[in-house]
């Protein structure tokens, strides 16, 4: 099915169809970030150095402790020295 032509099918539902439409795909999209989470969790360890970009921007550090959905990162720098972020494992990538 293509786009198009899934909008056009929506166009024509009830608002109840709608909102078991909007559940579904909001299990779908969380089944896929939990899919994902999982397997960055066996990817890093304790110790890895990671970098991501987030709401300060390009930032490096040090994984302290792999969580479920998050790892805590140690960051060593000159404007955020010495603290620890909670950052997604979605986010991060290896430095």
């Amino acid at each position: 099915m293509q786009l198009h032509e899934a909008l056009t099918m929506i166009s024509g539902m009830s608002e109840s169809e709608l909102q078991d439409l909007n559940r579904a795909v909001i299990m779908q999209i969380k089944d896929r970030r939990n899919r994902d989470a999982r397997k960055k969790r066996y990817e890093f360890k304790a110790g890895d150095k990671v970098t991501w970009n987030g709401r300060n921007g390009h930032t490096e550090g040090t994984i302290v402790r792999v969580k479920r959905k998050k790892a805590i990162c140690a960051v060593n720098g000159d404007t955020y020295s010495n603290r620890n972020w909670d950052v997604p494992l979605n986010m991060l990538e290896v430095a």
